[in-house]
């Protein structure tokens, strides 16, 4: 529910520029829902296509008369402080959504000296993913949930829209790549996708700790040889942040 007894009150759409958040801007924007800016946190590392589709929203959203903020980290890109700490993001501590997501949104927001209405795109199939901000200053708002709209319900939404769907958006070694994800990078954006390997290898907890079940390097000899490599269920990823 949004927060309308702070004296000074912003509504801000925290953008992930997957299938979920770039419906919900859509809605927004239809139902003429109260929306001051979109703010986009840029980990350094994300997807080139994710790159292009920010274009995409940015074009929209101006053609809505609606400034589009794109926030980043003090520390550099999330790729150089992996190298320089020989770490690579882990699904359990999650300090990379943290340091490179949240504290860069949240640094924005406190910089605005107002309350903020924060509109996150979780899916009404992502229910169990609500929570509360930590933050006094912050009101977290789902409205594709309070509008029951699941996630093929966004598809469609764009796909009304004239909008082109977006893949999903997640920096390009993040631990939560599925494994048809893994393939997509490797034959698309081959560069990249060792990369990633070379970061993993030369992480000091490497190799107990992977990106993925297997290896990198062992993954592509599945992929060369067209061998089945069976998935694992990710549970919550990102906490709405990053891939939505």
């Amino acid at each position: 529910m949004l927060n309308t007894d702070a004296p000074s009150t912003r509504s801000i759409l925290s953008y992930g520029a997957g299938v979920n958040s770039t419906a919900l801007m859509i809605i927004l924007l239809d139902q003429k829902r109260p929306l001051d800016e979109v703010v986009f946190a840029d980990t350094g590392a994300e997807r080139p296509e994710t790159y292009q589709y920010l274009k995409t929203a940015r074009t929209y959203l101006h053609g809505h008369n609606v400034p589009f903020q794109i926030v980043r980290s003090s520390s550099g890109s999330l790729y150089e402080t992996c190298v320089r700490r020989r770490v690579i993001p882990s699904m359990v501590w999650r300090w990379c959504t943290r340091d490179y997501k949240i504290v860069p949104i949240y640094a924005y927001y406190r910089s605005l000296h107002a309350h903020i209405n924060q509109y996150i795109g979780l899916a009404y199939d992502e229910i169990e993913r609500m929570k509360d901000s930590k933050a006094a200053y912050v009101t977290n708002v789902y409205p594709l949930i309070d509008q029951q709209v699941t996630r093929a319900g966004c598809v469609h939404i764009i796909e009304q829209a004239g909008l082109p769907v977006p893949v999903k958006s997640g920096c390009y070694f993040c631990p939560f790549n599925s494994i048809e994800k893994w393939r997509e990078i490797y034959r698309d954006q081959r560069s990249l996708y060792w990369k990633a390997a070379k970061l993993e290898e030369t992480s000091k907890h490497f190799p107990k700790q992977r990106l993925t079940k297997l290896t990198l390097r062992e993954l592509t000899k599945k992929f060369r040889t067209g061998r089945k490599v069976s998935e694992t269920t990710i549970e919550n990823p990102c906490d709405g942040f990053c891939m939505t």
